[in-house]
């Protein structure tokens, strides 16, 4: 046996209190890093339902559909629609959620299955605004890492009553990030000197929104591109 003289044994003690600041401090960022793990991201599915996707609205709920099954598992998912504001000719399109803070895929799948076209002028941007009051409402607190609005649509916008500029300052005030797969395909590509074509416009909206705040539109370039190679060029956050 070996003995340890009482100045070896301060030497080794004092070596133990000079590590031990680092030792706790790493002890307390795996905790930290453990409980980042944890927190899930809060996702909302716009599906654009009205007049102007009808012959699109297949492909809108099988994106839907490919959307939900990739998110589903990383934190709760609410879908919206639009419904019918009246028969009035030139009523608009309101937003409403069909089901909120699911993870339950086929209850999501289900959901998508059972909607149908409505009628009405596209309010988009009073839509965007609806969802991100929604997800500050339910998923506003410390359990969630982040928030994301993904739309599925042509990107018309109609009658809103919200501004552009108002909308991307609520959703930085509220840390919400859009991506959006933008079905422009069937929307006229004629305009004038004077004014833009509503493709034009429906591009340039997406793509302003989603850049603003930190997200990502596509554009397929057929109703038959693969899905996997869509939403992997979307890429949509998880954890």
């Amino acid at each position: 046996m070996i003995l340890q003289t009482g100045g070896e044994t301060m030497n080794i003690l004092s070596k133990l209190f000079r590590t031990l600041p680092t030792f706790l401090l790493l002890l307390s960022l795996s905790a930290l890093c453990s409980a980042q793990d944890k927190k899930k991201i809060a996702y909302a599915i716009l599906l654009d339902n009205t007049g102007s996707m009808r012959s699109q609205f297949d492909m809108v709920t099988g994106i839907g559909k490919a959307v939900a099954q990739q998110i589903h598992d990383h934190g709760p998912v609410s879908l919206f629609d639009f419904a019918s504001a009246g028969q009035v000719r030139g009523a608009g399109a309101v937003v409403t959620p069909r089901i909120e803070q699911t993870q339950d895929e086929q209850l999501l799948k289900h959901t998508i299955d059972n909607l149908y076209v409505e009628g009405g002028q596209t309010t988009l941007l009073d839509a965007i605004q609806l969802i991100a009051d929604r997800l500050g409402e339910k998923a506003g607190g410390p359990d969630f890492s982040a928030r994301v609005i993904i739309l599925i649509t042509d990107g018309e916008e109609r009658t809103s009553v919200v501004r552009q500029k108002q909308l991307l300052q609520k959703l930085s005030e509220l840390k919400i990030h859009v991506y959006a797969i933008g079905l422009v395909q069937q929307l006229s590509s004629e305009g004038g000197f004077t004014r833009p074509s509503k493709r034009s416009k429906a591009v340039e909206l997406l793509k302003d929104i989603t850049k603003e705040t930190g997200g990502r539109v596509v554009f397929p370039k057929s109703d038959r591109q693969d899905l996997q190679s869509l939403l992997a060029e979307l890429a949509i956050p998880i954890q």
